[in-house]
């Protein structure tokens, strides 16, 4: 094939329409290998100045080339633009293309559903017929309803309504609501992927977030399971598509279905659809007359009409308007005053809308400091946020940014939503964003920003400190900008506070990358999207780091890229990622972070069964941190260096290096340090055949992890001693401290080890001769398994076989 022109990278819509594209671009350059396009790269990166560490090799180009990757390398796809056609303006159209895709499918991640719907709108009024037709719609049997409509017709108030007397009259237990976000102002904030509301969805239904799939096939599984034979209403609102719901609906067993949409789509297949129109003339006039007086509007009812028409009967418009014309500065008007300002404010606006007329209303009443408060909340990158993020947006302190928002909630502009937070509709967000433009300079907005970005880092900083304050010295250290930040002064707030805000978080990194924010919040938030197993956002938040132009902050993103990919078993690409890192940090010679580097490759290696590579990693770790002095990091490779040689059968030398981190662990008084490094030498007493000595370690460690109030430390250490006991024989002991285990895993959510717990229980109620309590403890055991995905174990596959069959 011939081409005459180079490829449009302005066609592609989507990343694999653009790795397409390069495809083409490569094929236009006359096909060179993959091998060739590299030492073209390597030539231009030397010429530009770039170290040697730096170059890339033949298999990272071709990565270039590969759809279905979570994000390509951006510095790299770039400058294989470049030696393939290098003209300026073709790699900028290529550069600007890549950022608009690439934005696009990461803010697609952001999501805030919630267990329980909305607050039912104020002075709901008609709709009588709409809500019958819902009604019979799941009195007959049916699962799913469509409402569509105009933006502002009241879609989600029906909606809503309709779910609160769904859950009145006993019909349904609970509800899941979400909004789909299919129709936004904002360009970067496309329709939410379906599979991050069904991660949102499962931990809402109390599925661990180590039990979430990665998968969407696997999360939608997983969801129809959780929601089969519950009577759970699902509210799926503002869809963009029928495809964007499909995965979503919670399969035949499942509850009934809300969705509201602007488009009238043909499915899903035996959904009922509802088209809702603006309100009629009697029930637009019925609600003036609720909301503005009775006796007002039947004085004038021929003006109120024409005031409602005026509105085109939009609920939102007319609740806006309706606000303004009750107001105590107002009530002295008569409604033919109202209608005439009314036509005024239409006559100057730039576009001739009903909404934009009601909103300026509103708008023209409030003081400059709110009217400024809300074109800034429109430009905020997130769903929503509390007043510490007005404050930070407006540059107030906590008590008047507190005030604003109270103002502008009064004056229906803003939202009040759960837990104190904010939030906007789409089409004030849209007036707000165009009067941010008109009336605020871009220097303005962007100090707004930036302010933004440093209240989320700093608290985050905070929040961390308490959430893992045994990483604190991984973290990096951020300045106080000077603005307010809530009393994380505990654990439990602090992970609140991170709970509720991850989704700004990660928008806040993909936004601050330019800035340098991305690389601070990813090494910040590494640990809590870890342990919390948010994969979806930590691949987001890390990969969008990795563009930093600092190459140890790009280097330390890299390698939490990488933990997160080994999380799910992608151990090539994880490697792939942590030996890119390391190419950073010794091309800047930072040895602190090739420290880091060769650990993680060395755990990498351990979690893929290969302990032998993965001791040559973890030597070379323990000798550059010696090297460095640094003893929380030769602390950690000696962690996991004695991990691996107990698994590689090297019994003694494991003891002998466990016992070096214990040194360590003791001078520097940290507890808990010191508890989990007694379990990894009991283990290794207890794999070697030594059952005493093991018991001995684990009951140091259940003393000072009682000590130390450290439930995690607490929960292993029992797990462990009772497994010993057993061993031991010593049944009665090892019954009550599984069952004491058994207790502290469901009440910490830890299916793994409460899986863990019901194993040994049967185990020893099987040593006891309690055939049905010991079958009813493999059945727990197996249950467990499965909702953790793993592959049943074959010891729990035969305990059920041989208990089911002594029950009879």
């Amino acid at each position: 094939m011939a081409f005459t022109e180079p490829p449009d990278p302005g066609q592609a819509r989507t990343l694999a329409e653009l790795i397409a594209q390069l495809r083409l671009l490569k094929a236009w350059a006359g096909g060179p290998s993959y091998a060739q396009i590299a030492e073209r790269v390597n030539r231009l990166w030397t010429a530009a100045g770039r170290p040697p560490g730096e170059r890339t090799a033949r298999t990272t180009v071709a990565d270039c080339f590969k759809t279905g990757r979570a994000r390509p390398n951006t510095d790299l796809l770039l400058a294989v633009v470049e030696v393939l056609h290098p003209d300026p303006g073709y790699v900028a159209d290529w550069q600007h293309v890549l950022r608009a895709v690439r934005g696009h499918a990461e803010a697609a991640t952001f999501v805030q559903a919630q267990l329980g719907l909305p607050a039912v709108v104020a002075h709901f009024t008609g709709r009588r017929a709409e809500l019958a037709r819902l009604g019979a719609v799941f009195a007959e049997g049916g699962r799913v309803a469509v409402i569509a409509g105009m933006a502002g017709v009241g879609k989600t108030a029906l909606a809503v309504h309709a779910g609160h007397e769904l859950l009145r009259t006993g019909r349904c237990d609970n509800a899941l609501f979400v909004n789909l976000r299919g129709f936004h102002p904002d360009p970067g904030r496309p329709p939410v992927d379906p599979a991050a509301v069904l991660d949102s969805f499962l931990r809402l239904l109390g599925v661990p977030g180590h039990a979430v799939p990665a998968d969407l096939a696997g999360k939608t599984r997983l969801y129809q399971e959780r929601s089969a034979g519950r009577r759970l209403l699902v509210v799926l609102d503002n869809a963009g598509s029928e495809e964007q719901i499909r995965p979503l609906l919670p399969g035949e067993r499942g509850g009934p279905v809300l969705v509201t949409s602007r488009l009238a789509f043909a499915g899903p297949a035996g959904a009922a659809h509802l088209p809702l129109d603006v309100l009629s003339p009697d029930d637009a006039l019925a609600y003036l007359r609720r909301t503005v007086g009775a006796e007002r509007v039947d004085q004038a009812p021929g003006v109120a009409r024409r005031i409602t028409a005026e509105l085109g009967r939009l609920p939102l418009a007319l609740s806006l308007a309706a606000l303004w014309m009750a107001a105590p500065a107002h009530r002295s008007w008569l409604l033919a005053d109202h209608l005439e300002r009314l036509e005024q404010r239409r006559a100057h606006l730039r576009l001739d809308n009903a909404v934009d007329a009601s909103i300026s209303l509103s708008y023209d009443q409030l003081a400059e400091p709110e009217r400024r408060a809300l074109r800034l909340l429109a430009l905020h990158p997130g769903a929503d946020l509390d007043a510490y993020g007005i404050a930070a947006l407006a540059g107030t302190g906590l008590a008047e940014a507190t005030r604003i928002a109270d103002r502008l909630v009064t004056a229906h502009l803003v939202r009040r939503g759960e837990a104190g937070r904010f939030e906007l509709h789409d089409l004030i967000r849209a007036f707000g964003m165009a009067r941010a433009q008109d009336e605020d300079a871009a220097a303005g907005r962007k100090a707004a920003l930036t302010r933004l970005l440093g209240y989320y880092t700093f608290a985050t900083a905070t929040a961390m400190d308490q959430y893992a304050p045994r990483m604190r010295a991984y973290r990096p250290a951020v300045p106080d900008p000077g603005l307010p930040i809530p009393p994380l002064t505990d654990r439990e707030p602090a992970t609140a506070w991170l709970d509720a805000e991850r989704a700004n978080l990660v928008g806040a990194g993909v936004h601050g990358v330019p800035s340098g924010h991305a690389g601070l919040l990813s090494r910040l938030l590494f640990r809590y999207l870890q342990t919390g197993g948010y994969i979806g956002e930590a691949l987001v938040l890390h990969a969008s780091a990795a563009e930093s132009a600092d190459p140890v902050a790009r280097g330390h993103a890299l390698v939490s890229l990488a933990a997160t990919h080994s999380q799910v078993g992608r151990y090539e690409v994880a490697t792939r990622h942590v030996e890119e890192a390391l190419d950073c940090f010794r091309g800047a010679g930072d040895r602190s972070g090739e420290c880091r580097a060769l650990g993680t490759l060395g755990a990498i290696a351990s979690w893929n069964a290969d302990f032998v590579r993965s001791a040559g990693f973890l030597r070379e770790a323990l000798t550059l941190s010696r090297e460095l002095r640094d003893r929380a990091g030769e602390r950690t490779a000696l962690t996991n260096l004695g991990f691996v040689y107990g698994r590689l059968g090297w019994y003694a030398e494991a003891l002998e290096i466990h016992r070096k981190a214990l040194a360590i662990d003791q001078q520097t008084g940290d507890l808990c340090d010191t508890g989990r490094t007694l379990l990894n030498i009991g283990d290794t007493y207890l794999r070697s055949g030594r059952h005493a000595q093991a018991c001995g370690y684990f009951r140091r460690a259940t003393a000072i992890a009682e000590q130390a109030g450290d439930r995690d430390l607490h929960l292993e250490a029992l797990l462990c001693l009772a497994d010993a006991s057993l061993d031991l024989g010593r049944t009665e002991h090892a019954r009550t401290t599984h069952e004491c285990a058994l207790a502290i895993a469901v009440d910490l959510g830890s299916l793994h080890a409460a899986a863990r717990a019901h194993a040994g229980l049967a185990r020893t109620l099987t040593a006891l001769g309690d055939a049905e309590r010991a079958r009813h403890h493999w059945l727990a055991a197996r249950e467990h398994h499965r909702e953790l995905r793993l592959p049943e174990s074959a010891e729990i596959a035969a305990g059920v076989e041989c208990s089911v069959a002594a029950g009879g």
